[in-house]
């Protein structure tokens, strides 16, 4: 097939990436609008019932003023005013939060004006009887208070209700609204992973067949390079373009290993790409897992919560392969310091302690003292053992130990030259030693699927020992334990690390 054609299908393929990203963004927008609508409606809901309570108590109040009122003048004891006096206090209260909370209403602002007016009304005449109590004696006020003051009780609690049907019939509208909005949000995310979901079949399906027909392409190619290499035997002309298609061909192939090299700094290159949508949907499922207005029930909640610990295991796949990527495109650069190494083994032992914990595995450190500082890069080191101690950690049973030592040399006890992570875990096969260094591979199958993992711990730790001029190698017998040891470059081997900083490696080194 044509390089043309090959070109044509790539095409094809981003364009079909391309489509499926923009309707992935369009439909997490279209889910966010449909959230953020329920949250309004929820909030107009709750408004209403804060307006109708309100309501309720400037009822409550003015009947607990008429109550105090009436038992004054049945019994004499002014301690009965004490009600009366409590609502002509917080009546003038109530009336301002209700001024505030209909600000936007013009009907029920006028409402609560003949509502304001009459509640003054009915409290001087309260106040009034009062005095005609203390003047002219109860009984006068008995007869008054059953007269007008009765009259304007009655207008007020009319006036009360006809505001309270009308926030009734309001909070009747809001809810079937919040109803609706809950619904059109549940259906968008349902939808919306239905969407998703055949994308992504569509998507793979799609690469599928552009990987076969390159593969079918390739294969042409080669067979037409063989044919190429019998027909040289019969004749000069023939050999001659033989001698063509194979430079061809070794140009193909070097076009093929520029591919495969830009494949990893186009990785190591994309990780805010790769990381920031991640961690937009691990964020955005955190929030709406506190819930809250409380309209989430508890399915719900669990299945946000798988959603948000799916994706830290995704985070931490992604930046485990753009690590590696990374330092395959030749982008990881050493910064050399002097070092102390037991001060780095106990971070990593206190970093990884709680892990350890719970698995009920000890973890110990055996460092020689005085220990002479080494020059390393720090980060990079302790990326290394902690993949290490973290993965004899996993691999270890419960009532086993991890133990770090720091070896130092022969000829000078206090310069360290290795350091070893030993465990009493399950051992590795014989056979699979070769294979655990390479990416995505572990011990052995059953053990992937016991234990977990990307495989890509011991690939990244042999990498950045090789950047640090290390040598990580193992020993381990299945069923007692592994090794692995890190052996420390000698002072020569500093010179050819490829630093960021040339002027600080050369005075570290010299």
């Amino acid at each position: 097939m044509a390089r043309s054609s090959l070109r044509s299908i790539d095409r094809q393929v981003m364009l079909g990436f391309g489509v499926t990203l923009a309707i992935l963004i369009g439909v997490m927008a279209y889910a966010r609008a449909r959230v953020i609508a329920v949250d309004v409606a929820t909030e107009w809901v709750d408004h209403t019932h804060r307006v109708i309570e309100t309501i309720a108590a400037v009822r409550t109040q003015v009947a607990d003023a008429q109550v105090g009122q009436r038992a004054y003048l049945l019994t004499g004891d002014r301690g009965q005013l004490a009600p009366y006096r409590a609502a002509v206090r917080g009546v003038d209260t109530s009336l301002a939060q209700l001024h505030a909370l209909m600000a936007g209403d013009a009907v029920q602002q006028r409402r609560l004006d003949t509502v304001q007016a009459l509640s003054y009304e009915v409290l001087a005449e309260l106040g009034k009887l009062t005095e005609v109590a203390e003047t002219r004696g109860r009984g006068v006020a008995v007869g008054a208070m059953r007269g007008e003051s009765d009259s304007l009780v009655r207008q007020f609690q009319a006036a009360t209700a006809r505001m309270s049907a009308g926030e009734r019939k309001l909070l009747v509208e809001r809810a079937e609204r919040q109803v609706r909005e809950r619904q059109a949000a549940r259906i968008a995310v349902v939808i919306g992973a239905i969407i998703i979901f055949f994308l992504a079949i569509a998507a793979a399906v799609r690469v599928r067949s552009a990987l076969e027909v390159r593969a079918r392409a390739e294969a042409e190619r080669d067979a037409h390079a063989t044919a190429l290499a019998l027909q040289s035997r019969e004749v000069e002309a023939q050999n001659q373009e033989l001698v063509a298609q194979g430079e061809a061909l070794r140009r193909a192939t070097d076009q093929a290993e520029s591919a495969n090299a830009a494949k990893s700094v186009f990785l190591a290159q994309m990780s805010h790409e790769l990381r920031t949508p991640l961690n937009s949907v691990i964020g955005f499922a955190n929030i709406v897992r506190r819930n809250p207005r409380g309209v989430l029930n508890a399915t719900e909640l669990t299945y946000l919560e798988r959603i948000a610990e799916n994706g830290q295991q995704l985070l931490h796949t992604i930046n485990s392969i753009l690590d590696l990527s990374k330092i395959e495109a030749e982008q990881e650069s050493v910064e050399l310091e002097m070092v102390s190494l037991d001060a780095v083994v106990r971070d990593v032992l206190a970093q990884l302690e709680p892990q350890a914990a719970v698995g009920g595995v000890e973890v110990l450190a055996e460092l020689p003292a005085p220990l002479a500082a080494v020059v390393t890069d720090t980060e990079k080191l302790r990326r290394v053992l902690i993949n290490l101690v973290a993965n004899a950690v996993k691999f270890t049973r419960p009532g086993g130990r991890v133990v770090v030592r720091v070896e130092t040399g022969a000829r000078s006890p206090t310069t360290p030259v290795a350091i070893s992570v030993e465990d009493t875990g399950i051992g590795i096969a014989p056979d699979r030693l070769a294979l655990i260094f390479e990416a995505f591979e572990q011990g052995d199958v059953g053990v992937n699927r016991e234990y977990g993992g990307t495989g890509l711990g011991l690939s990244i730790s042999r990498a950045l020992c090789r950047l640090l001029q290390c040598e990580l190698t193992v020993s381990s017998t299945v069923g007692t334990g592994s090794v692995f040891r890190v052996a420390l470059p000698l002072d020569g081997a500093l010179a050819s690390l490829p630093t960021a900083d040339p002027t600080r490696r050369r005075s570290l080194s010299s």
